[in-house]
């Protein structure tokens, strides 16, 4: 049975795609180990895998306050830490993994498996133009080169490079530049169901920012409560198990939830209000939904998915700091819209017909098979 190493660290909408290529690929036969960090074993371990801890990665934590610096310093070292690369090295040659997939933003540990004799492919979970313009010439890219490790050497120098998203609305897939080139868009890996509200009540509107907590979160959470409380609608707001640092005003229609699944409320929902997530923003698209996009972020990919969906039709975006006003007049605006009601109709059905998860485990399968014959003893 060949073994598959996943390489992976708790970043949010990175582990659902993660976990849905993991599945695929155990559901095929392969043995699946997934290095990472210890928060994450338990939900590993319900998705019925095995787990190797990565002690090196025990300094990262997006779900507590963190400073711009701090989080710049963080990410770079996700990106280019020495230890994590041998760490990596050391645990995926223990398991004699026949492959490697490695999480884009652990850039240098690419090097790690590849030295471990493993193949290994890099999965970028969103946007590859975020990754090639944002990210790598952003402060992360810059300072990770400063330590030896250029993200776009390092994305390279893997066997193969998958992007898990729609190549229609990310904007690199035009271009031809080198990584653009040998990438292949394999689909975006969120699921849904075409929604089907509750045409009796009023429309259920969904609110969920993010599970990595941003400066000024609670306050563009106590704009969206005081907006959906103007408006005749039934409000949902999910705090992805952050507790805001001060209590939120509700309004007698809205309600606040630690968590909520999405693959529960997104079906009876009529629009998703979001930060521009990959994972929220494909997730509510593939159950069929307009999305207004408040981007918590500039510096990440949330302003780019933003003007991806206005650009598609699909929804709009809002600056963070947007009042309460002008979130329910584009509430309002889009809940009337049916163009973009079917633009998002159309794009839900075009992502669920894409098997994302089928194409990203058949790459992988490649290198697994390309290092099985390479070290069968001759006949």
């Amino acid at each position: 049975m060949p073994t598959i190493s996943i390489v992976t660290v708790d970043g949010g909408g990175n582990i659902p795609p993660t976990l849905r290529i993991a599945g695929e690929l155990a559901r095929r036969g392969h043995r699946i180990e997934v290095l990472g960090h210890r928060r994450m074993a338990d939900a590993v371990a319900r998705a019925g895998h095995a787990f190797r801890t990565l002690d090196s990665l025990d300094f990262w934590n997006p779900g507590v306050r963190r400073s711009v610096p701090t989080a710049i310093g963080q990410t770079t070292r996700l990106a280019s830490d020495r230890e994590i690369e041998r760490e990596v090295r050391d645990a995926v040659s223990a398991a004699g993994s026949d492959a490697a997939l490695v999480d884009s933003l652990m850039a240098s540990s690419i090097r790690g498996a590849q030295a471990a004799g493993a193949p290994a492919a890099v999965h970028f979970h969103t946007f590859l133009e975020f990754w090639e313009h944002s990210y790598r010439r952003g402060p992360v890219g810059l300072a990770a080169r400063l330590r030896g490790a250029d993200p776009l050497t390092e994305w390279a120098r893997a066997a193969a490079q998958l992007v898990v998203s729609d190549a229609a609305l990310d904007p690199a897939s035009a271009r031809r530049t080198p990584l653009e080139r040998s990438a292949e868009w394999v689909g975006a890996l969120e699921s849904g169901v075409p929604a089907t509200p509750d045409d009796s009540a009023p429309p259920l509107v969904v609110a969920s920012l993010s599970t990595t907590w941003f400066p000024g979160q609670t306050e563009v959470y106590q704009h969206i409560a005081t907006a959906l409380g103007a408006l005749p609608v039934r409000g949902l707001i999910t705090l992805g198990g952050l507790e805001p640092d001060r209590e939120l005003r509700l309004p007698p229609n809205v309600e606040v939830r630690e968590r909520a699944d999405h693959s529960e409320v997104f079906p009876q929902a009529s629009l998703v209000i979001g930060h521009g997530g990959h994972s929220t923003t494909f997730r509510a698209l593939a159950h069929g939904l307009p999305v207004i996009v408040v981007p918590m972020h500039p510096l990440l990919d949330q302003p780019m998915i933003g003007r991806s969906v206005e650009r598609a039709g699909a929804g709009r975006t809002l600056s963070r700091t947007a009042p309460a006003e002008r979130i329910a007049a584009a509430v309002t605006e889009l809940l009337a819209d049916d163009r973009a009601r079917d633009a998002a109709t159309a794009l839900g059905a075009r992502l669920r017909a894409t098997d994302a998860a089928g194409a990203a485990a058949d790459a992988v399968e490649r290198l697994a098979g390309d290092r099985s014959t390479r070290r069968a003893p001759a006949a």
